[in-house]
Order: C-alpha cells, then sequence, then structure tokens
C-alpha cells in the first residue's frame, strides 16, 4: 500500500504520463514508504480506540436499560400494573410511586430522528478522492426557517486515504458514536446518517480537506446540500387528561406518576393503573428478560470491542455475584441461574409462591433498599456513576482519541508536502542536465539525478 499523500494532486499526472513520469512516481512513492509504518501503527491505534470507545457507550447504554428496569420493580412498582387499551399506539410500565388511576391520552406525533442520505456510489470500498486528510465536523441543534440553532452538542472525525471510502466514513462516524450505516438501492450503495431522537437532533456537517469528501457529505440546512433529508428530526406530541405534552423521546415518564409511557404510533388510548396480584409474575418475568438481555450485550462486548477489559469485567463479576447471593431466597420464587450465567423462571413455582404470600414475593425484589432490584440499582448507579471504572476508562479513550487523530493529520499532512517538495525537486534535477549538474553533498559525484542514489 503506497503512502497516504494526495496522489490525485502531488502524483496523479506522473503516475498517468510516460515512462519516465512513471519512473519518477515509483521513485517518490519508494522514498517515503519507509514512513508509511509510522500512518499504519497511528491508524491500527486509533481503529483499537474508537471500536473500544465504541464498546464502552454500548456498555453503559446496557447497563443504563437495566438500571431503569430494576427502578421501575421499587416500590409499589412490583405490584402495580398498567394496562393500555390500544397497545398498538402505547404501553406502559409502571415504577416505584405508580399512581392508580384512568388516563385519556392522544398521541399526535412521535419523535424521530433526522436522517441524511448521501449520493449513491457504485462501490462501497472503492476510495473516494485524492485521500488528502480531511475533517468532518458534525454539529447538532433545532432547525427552524432552513436554519440550524446549535445546541452545544458536536462531533469531528478524519477521513484520509485509509477510510475514503463509504464503508469506511460509515465505521468513522459510528465509532464517533453517530448511527451510520450503507444502504443499497437501485442507484448503488450510499451512506446513511441518523441523529439523535427528537426536534434538537437536526444535524449540519461541515467537511474542509478533500474537494470529494466535502461533496459528498457537507449539508447545511440553510446553504449547500449534498446530502438528502430523507425524514426531519422532531419532538413527540401527545395530550395526557387535556394536557399537552412534548418529548425529544418516544419514553415518556414523570407525566404520570410512577408510570412509563412507551409511544408506538399515532391515535387515542386509555391507560389503567391499578394494583394488581398479576402483576407481581409479570414485572418478575421482565426483571429475568431485562437481566438475561443485559449478560448477553456483555458476552457480546467480551468477544468483541472490550475483549479482556477491566471495566467490562467489573461490571460482569459485581452484577453476577450480587444474583449469586440471593440465589437461595430466587429460587423460592421459581428464578434460578443457570451455568450459562442466565436466569430462567419456572412459571408453576412463581405462581405458587406469588398465590401463597404475594408480599413476601415483592419483597424479595423491593423491601426498602434491601431487595435484589433495589441492591442492582444501587450496583448500577456506582458502575455508571461519574468516578466510575467505566467513566474514567472512557474518558482516557476519549483523550487518546483526539491525541492520535491529531498526530495522524500532523503526519498525513507532513508527508504529502513532503511528496509535493520531492516531485518538483526530481523534475528540477532531471531536467538539469550538463556536467556541472552533478548533486553536491551526496555520494557519487557526477550524478545527474536523486534517482541515481535511490536504487
Amino acid at each position: 500500500m503506497a503512502v497516504p499523500i494526495n496522489s490525485n494532486s502531488v502524483l496523479g499526472g506522473l503516475k498517468s504520463g510516460n515512462a519516465a513520469s512513471a519512473e519518477m512516481y515509483g521513485r517518490v512513492n519508494k522514498s517515503l514508504f519507509a514512513q508509511h509504518a509510522g500512518v499504519q501503527k497511528l491508524t491500527a491505534q486509533l481503529s483499537r480506540d474508537q471500536t473500544r470507545l465504541s464498546g464502552l457507550g454500548q456498555l453503559q447504554s446496557a447497563l443504563a436499560n437495566f438500571q431503569s428496569l430494576t427502578q421501575s420493580l421499587s416500590g409499589t412498582g412490583l405490584q402495580t400494573g398498567a394496562t393500555s387499551s390500544s397497545p398498538n399506539v402505547l404501553t406502559a410500565l409502571t415504577m416505584t410511586g405508580a399512581k392508580a388511576g384512568t388516563y385519556a391520552i392522544d398521541v399526535q406525533q412521535l419523535a424521530q430522528s433526522q436522517t441524511l442520505l448521501a449520493r449513491p456510489q457504485k462501490d462501497k470500498d472503492a476510495p473516494i478522492g485524492s485521500g488528502l486528510p480531511s475533517t468532518i465536523k458534525i454539529e447538532f441543534g433545532s432547525e427552524a426557517g432552513g436554519a440550524l440553532t446549535p445546541n452545544g452538542s458536536a462531533r469531528s472525525i478524519t477521513i484520509d486515504s485509509t477510510n475514503n471510502s463509504l464503508q469506511g466514513m460509515a465505521d468513522a462516524f459510528k465509532a464517533a458514536g453517530i448511527d451510520a450505516s450503507i444502504v443499497k438501492g437501485s442507484g448503488g450503495f450510499a451512506l446513511q446518517l441518523k441523529g439523535p431522537e427528537g426536534a434538537a437532533g437536526s444535524m449540519r456537517i461541515s467537511a474542509g480537506g478533500d474537494a470529494a469528501v466535502e461533496k459528498l457529505l457537507a449539508y447545511n440546512p440553510a446553504g449547500l446540500k449534498n446530502l438528502t433529508a430523507s425524514s426531519a428530526a422532531q419532538d413527540a406530541v401527545l395530550n395526557i387528561d387535556g394536557k399537552r405534552v412534548t418529548s425529544s423521546s418516544n419514553v415518556i415518564t414523570g407525566q404520570i406518576g410512577g408510570t412509563a409511557l412507551a409511544l408506538a404510533a399515532k391515535g387515542s388510548t386509555k391507560v389503567v393503573v391499578a394494583q394488581e396480584t398479576g402483576a407481581i409474575a409479570k414485572n418478575i418475568g421482565n426483571f429475568v428478560d431485562g437481566f438475561n438481555k443485559l449478560s448477553s450485550t456483555l458476552h457480546t462486548l467480551q468477544q468483541g470491542g472490550l475483549k479482556s477489559d477491566p471495566a467490562l469485567r467489573q461490571a460482569q463479576d459485581q452484577l453476577t455475584a450480587m444474583i449469586r447471593s440471593n440465589s437461595e431466597a430466587l429460587e423460592k420464587a421459581g428464578v434460578t441461574l443457570d451455568k450459562g450465567g442466565s436466569l430462567k423462571i419456572d412459571a408453576k413455582a412463581l405462581a405458587a409462591a406469588v398465590q401463597a404470600d404475594p408480599n413476601a414475593v415483592g419483597k424479595l425484589f423491593t423491601d426498602g433498599g434491601k431487595g435484589i432490584a433495589d441492591k442492582l440499582d444501587a450496583q448500577l448507579g456506582q458502575l455508571l456513576g461519574a468516578g466510575s471504572s467505566i467513566g474514567k476508562e472512557k474518558l482516557s479513550v476519549e483523550r487518546s482519541v483526539t491525541t492520535l487523530t491529531g498526530q495522524k493529520t500532523a503526519l498525513t499532512g507532513a508527508l504529502n508536502a513532503q511528496a509535493s517538495n520531492l516531485v518538483a525537486r526530481y523534475t528540477e534535477i532531471s531536467q538539469g542536465g550538463g556536467a556541472n549538474s552533478a548533486l553536491p553533498g551526496l555520494p557519487g559525484a557526477g550524478a545527474r539525478s536523486l534517482f541515481d542514489f535511490m536504487a
């Protein structure tokens, strides 16, 4: 692989020219090839750190989702149920402090992300542009009247000769925490970008460096739009007992005491929140499903982006230890931990336990901080806290990615400049001629070209 120099603007003409030009192209590349190892090393380090950073983000998200579930079981949440008359419109989940009642809800609009689609390409793996380093800045904010008002959130990535294909760009966006994918259509392969959910998730993308990359990715709601917006960022809008509510997410909390609403479609429904014995078995089933989903995610991360990661290992060990330390009590409710680390429910045993003493089963999970769900909630809070090992590790990796990106950009820029200087110098010397055109200070007096010393 050649060094990542700007071959279109610096060496392109040489590469496609006559035999002498072709030789000059090869000689310049040869003179820079030894330095390419530095670029390769930085690229490998950056790729590892970006993969690790993405994995840590997924770890935090998985732990936070399970913590939300454990919190929903605390207090009265375990023994309270919520039923929607139109589950295709929304479903409801009770949490601690759930208040019995009937609520009329009209969902008028769902929250959604902005989706941007780039111009199709014939090959998702083919290089785009010269490979000249390009800095891509993605800003987020609210769009109104064709203009974006930034909310202070932004991401930056670097596109160069190591990742200037559609697939490489998608990977770079994903490593920066942006939903990116390659979609195939009749026109070929296209890069698709999705912003965060909600009206404040509109994007503005600027690109500096390679003109071809800028032509593909630049997007300004108030100006140049090289990408096509197939969906606009918007908030969810609904009425609850006549009160208008807006949310950046389709999961609504804080509007009905102790009850979360998961919106699925526009329409009207009634939600009934009530104390019910049957809710205990259902919510324990939700707990088991949530724990198993978390365990599966942690196992996948362990096999991939967070292999041998200490923060991941700590999370796995602490959560499993918490379950094992309460295994005898769980067995009384028909819940057991198998050899693979997953929870299983004996439905008959659980039903019998609930029928015999629903309060005792309830206290097993939530009992003023002493239940299993209570303890897991506290443990997850420590794992996700600002001073946690996960938080510290993520901050360290983010700094490393920033440093490596800067080093790589500087090195590839220097190599581009060096290539330009070598081409100019070789051309000047090769065309000099004459007996006095020897190169002073170099071995082989009387040599007529730098090429004489590069074999």
